[in-house]
């Protein structure tokens, strides 16, 4: 290269032979820069970097924009090479005549008289692997554009910000012609305090504010190559970032701010650089993020093109080999030894529904198939053969008695055969009547429960009644298309051949699938209903129905967006668009999972969210909280009768915040019954509101029989019986009883909202079409009350606390788990990093502030036990940096985390002060005054104007009656208030509850 001589000569040293390795400080950095100076030219310095062409696609000779970066570490004796570009390093190397060990001063140390292992061949990365199977070249080609024919003209500037939006720097974006097409180039400038800088700037992710809010939000964030793709897919309703400075040039940086997020979508460039990038960016992301999808365009290169096409953000397609949930097919990827090559099955992505795991690590993230898939399914089958038999058996019996039991009064009297008769033809009326219900609702969709109860009452009336007949007929058929089971024409009893496993797990899918689309039907009719309740043109609303039912054929979180947008467009209120999006995330898809081969989840939008956000609750806190002061004054009535006096006024000071949302005529109700008890402790007192559901009781209720329901089924099915009298029986006794008491609270259940009552039928379909296995399966919000969502947001800032803190002491860990330091050092020291980790943990989930931190000097602790376990300095302030970056996100954790907390107490507190009992009489309902009173009510709460607005009038269309803001006093309380306005969900959000029962009790 004939500019080599002159770059050198600018460099102002000599050329030293490649390869030189003297083992001295710097010898390493000597290797190599030498060996590219005379491969491509004298480099120029970045910084601590050193910038190069690259040698394997920037050595054409034509001036290029480095790519190559080198660095030397002196702590670790070694010099990094990159190419931003993508390339792998040992093909750099390669090209210079080097090996890796050249990136080293000396050899590394060996253990004395160990045996040197056999070498081994190569293992080929995933991005390899992946570009391999795309039939991609393994370096991307540089096109030759001709001459240059017009000059560098500016077409974007894009700004990047720090955290609190203030500016950090810009990316340049210019566009040149040239002979044979366009290129374009890009350049970063910082922003100082007297103005601009050329230079680089900190490595934040693009659009960071944002990025925080979405994290904090629970929506899906994607990472994109570039800031064009990235303000596009934002734009396409899945928000989007990136990093400056291209494809090569993501950090663990920027990683650090994507901590805590639930999904990220890696969204790559059909290139090899694209793939390596996603294999660096996903490494980068261990223990950050819940799950990861790598996805790329349906159509052209990059997510631009993708969007140009008319596709839609869930078209995007799973990268095989890079994405975690896509099944990979065999690549033709060079020849590995067995030892090295992973195992890769072509097991199909988890369905719909289904709770999906994703393991970070060497192997592939594909699932391997399990068994126990089919062995379900096959379960699942065998138990509605099994139920079916055991109600026919049971159904057929009553007939029988009842038959047996007018044959035997026929022989007294002919009144009391004459009352028999009768008694059996209601019977058999009342079951025809279902049948025929059943019939015209359609079986396709009842529950595998109701099917069997109604081919046992079919088949037992069979005999007598042509309906029943003509039922059975007409279900042998669905049994035999919906769960693969044959029964008898006449008796309705199955056949003993068994389902194939194939037929089995196929039937299996399409229940699920069955139970997936009744929920979406079911949001459906709540939205059209919400829809159908506003004040607008009978045009513009089938226009919004139709909009809807785009939305149920597809539902994806970008679709949900617009139909925001449609309902924002055409003058749709903010309360009904939020309830909207609730019940779509709620009751559509509350599983917030990734279905399989899509990019998109239905968990960008989180219920609690959308419920904290709404002017109003959806539930009457003070419906809800009834049964909690039923078992509050109950409480009361037993402490006051033993005279424990200071838990009597602990348990009134708990009543009192408890009270302080109820109604005034609520309250009076609570005052007369504490004055009853207090005058007679020993009194029988019923509940005041018997027939309001106890939702912690409801949800223990759920809880157990989903857990009781899998095993159960799986014994039914061994056993081949569910005999009376035995273990099994007893199971199948305590799930009826759980099912009675879920459909009571559904029927006839008072203080449960409509979408409440939704969601448990949802519920008991998913369990039967086996969607739920276990109560980890449940929905991420049971119920929609305000408690549920504070407790919901208050458990996910715990989970996000504890999985950040396990996500930095790996770090710790693994800075630890080397040569340098003796073996024993991390279990010498594992009591103090608990200490730190379980401090981190605390402080991100709000239960400890940064000084708390400070004042326990764990991290001081820490340090001084590395020490004294004999690590180096250089070592320990690595440490220490990782410590105190943990630190500080910790903090920025615990203050988002209050923060929403504070927004859950604000509203009960608001809601406390518009039913606060008045010295005077409270004026009209519909008054000014009234109105006025509680306007400033609602300020003084700390109420935003917005919020406040939407407030007034919401409360201005309810009908209450004059004596909704009557003075309520508590007549019963005879020391001061002892807790703070919304202490109750203060402590909810607080509590640290651990397992699947524990909701906690305060309020």
């Amino acid at each position: 290269m004939n500019t080599a001589p002159a770059r050198r000569a600018s460099r102002g040293r000599a050329p030293v032979p490649a390869p030189a390795r003297e083992a001295r400080v710097g010898g390493s950095f000597e290797t190599i820069t030498n060996a590219l100076d005379q491969a491509v030219g004298a480099g120029r310095s970045s910084g601590e970097w050193v910038k190069y062409c690259c040698p394997v696609h920037e050595a054409d000779g034509r001036g290029h924009h480095p790519s190559l970066i080198v660095k030397y570490f002196a702590d670790a004796g070694r010099t990094k090479v990159s190419c931003r570009a993508g390339c792998d390093d040992r093909e750099v190397l390669a090209r210079l005549g080097l090996t890796v060990a050249d990136l080293y001063d000396a050899p590394r140390a060996r253990t004395t008289g160990a045996a040197r292992p056999a070498t081994r061949a190569r293992r080929v990365s995933r991005a390899d692997r992946a570009i391999d199977a795309a039939g991609l070249p393994l370096t991307k080609p540089k096109h030759d554009l001709g001459q240059q024919v017009s000059p560098w003209r500016q077409t974007d500037v894009y700004t990047y910000q720090h955290a609190d939006g203030s500016p950090a720097g810009e990316v340049i974006r210019q566009q040149a012609q040239f002979a044979h097409g366009r290129d374009k180039r890009f350049h970063q400038r910082a922003r100082t305090e007297t103005g601009w800088d050329n230079t680089g700037f900190d490595p934040i992710p693009f659009q960071l504010p944002a990025l925080l809010a979405a994290i904090g939000d629970g929506r899906t964030i994607a990472i994109c190559e570039g800031e064009k793709d990235a303000l596009n897919a934002t734009r396409a309703g899945l928000f989007a970032t990136t990093n400056a400075g291209g494809a090569g040039s993501w950090r663990p940086e920027h990683a650090a701010w994507l901590r805590g997020a639930h999904t990220v979508v890696i969204v790559v460039d059909r290139d090899a650089p694209g793939y390596r990038r996603a294999e660096r960016v996903m490494s980068s992301l261990v223990g950050l993020v819940d799950r990861v999808r790598v996805v790329q365009a349906a159509t052209g290169k990059d997510l631009s093109d993708h969007i140009a096409a008319g596709h839609e953000i869930s078209d995007l397609e799973p990268v095989p080999h890079l994405d975690p949930l896509t099944p990979t097919g065999p690549a033709r990827a060079p020849e590995i030894p067995a030892a090295e090559t992973d195992s890769v099955s072509a097991a199909p992505s988890p369905q719909e529904g289904q709770a999906m795991s994703f393991a970070y690590g060497d192997r592939e993230h594909a699932p391997a198939h399990d068994d126990t898939v089919d062995h379900i399914a096959s379960q699942w089958s065998a138990f509605m053969k099994v139920l079916m038999m055991q109600l026919i058996e049971r159904v057929r019996a009553r007939i029988e008695a009842a038959r047996e039991a007018a044959d035997q009064k026929a022989a007294q009297d002919q009144a009391a055969r004459a009352q028999a008769q009768a008694q059996l033809a209601a019977d058999q009326a009342a079951a025809e009547a279902k049948l025929n219900k059943l019939r015209a609702a359609g079986f396709e969709h009842c529950s595998r429960t109701e099917i069997a109860e109604a081919v046992a009452q079919a088949a037992g009336w069979a005999p007598d009644s042509d309906v029943a007949r003509q039922t059975l007929a007409t279900l042998r058929s669905h049994v035999r298309e919906r769960f693969g089971i044959d029964i008898d024409a006449m008796t309705g009893v199955p056949t003993p051949d068994g389902v194939p496993s194939e037929l089995a797990s196929s039937l299996a899918r399409v229940e699920a699938e069955r139970a997936a689309q009744a929920r979406l039907k079911d949001a459906q009719d709540h939205m059209v209903t919400l829809i159908a309740h506003e004040e607008l043109d009978q045009a513009v609303k089938e226009e919004l129905y139709g909009e809807i039912e785009k939305w149920r054929a597809h539902p994806t979180a970008a679709r949900l967006g617009e139909l925001t947008k449609k309902l924002t467009s055409n003058g749709v209120g903010e309360l009904t668009r939020r309830r909207v999006r609730f019940v779509a995330s709620y009751l559509g898809a509350p599983l917030g999972t990734v279905p399989g081969g899509k990019v998109d989840v239905f968990s960008a939008v989180a219920p609690a969210a959308e419920l904290r956000r709404m002017s109003v609750s959806l539930v009457d806190p003070g419906e809800e909280v009834k049964p909690h002061v039923d078992d509050l004054l109950r409480g009361y009535q037993d402490r006051l009768r033993v005279g424990n006096k200071r838990m009597t006024a602990d348990t009134r000071a708990e009543l009192d915040a408890a009270m302080s949302v109820l109604t005034p005529e609520d309250q009076e109700k609570v005052k007369a019954r504490g004055n009853a008890i207090l005058a007679d402790p020993s009194g029988r007192f019923a509940k005041l509101w018997p027939a309001h559901v106890d939702r912690d009781a409801l949800a223990h209720e759920v809880q157990r029989l989903v857990l009781l329901t899998p095993h159960a089924e799986a014994a039914a099915v061994e056993a081949g019986t569910i005999a009376d009298g035995t273990t099994l029986a007893a199971m199948h006794k305590q799930i009826a009883g759980h099912r009675k008491n879920i459909a009571t609270a559904i029927t006839s259940g008072e203080g449960l909202h409509t979408y409440e009552k939704a969601q448990l039928k949802a519920i008991l379909r998913d369990l039967d079409a086996g969607r739920i296995r276990d109560y980890k399966d449940l929905p991420q919000m049971l119920f929609a009350d305000d408690r549920t969502g504070a407790q919901t947001d208050a458990k996910r800032s715990v989970q996000l606390a504890h999985e950040a803190a396990a996500g930095r002491r790996h770090e710790v860990e693994k800075a630890l788990d080397t040569n340098a330091v003796p073996r024993s050092t991390l279990r010498h020291t594992r009591d103090e990093l608990t200490q730190v980790s379980d401090t981190h943990a605390a402080m991100a989930a709000g239960r400890a502030s940064l000084s708390d931190y400070e004042q326990t000097r764990v991290a001081e602790k820490f340090d001084a036990k590395l020490a004294q376990a004999g690590v180096n300095e250089p070592l320990r302030n690595k440490v220490r940096a990782v410590v105190e970056t943990a630190a500080g996100e910790a903090a920025s954790m615990g203050k988002t985390a209050n923060h929403i907390a504070e927004q859950w107490d604000v509203r009960r507190e608001a809601l406390a002060a518009q039913r606060s009992p008045q010295a005077a009489p409270a004026p009209d309902y519909d008054s000014p005054e009234r109105r006025s009173g509680l306007e400033t009510k609602l300020r003084a709460a700390g109420m935003t104007a917005d919020q406040i607005a939407q407030h007034m009038a919401a409360d201005a269309g309810q009908a209450k009656p004059a004596s909704a803001a009557a003075a309520a006093g508590i007549a019963f309380r005879t020391e001061p208030r002892r807790t703070d306005p919304g202490a109750g969900v203060h402590r909810i959000n607080h509590t640290n509850g651990k397992g699947p029962g524990d909701h906690g009790r305060g309020r």
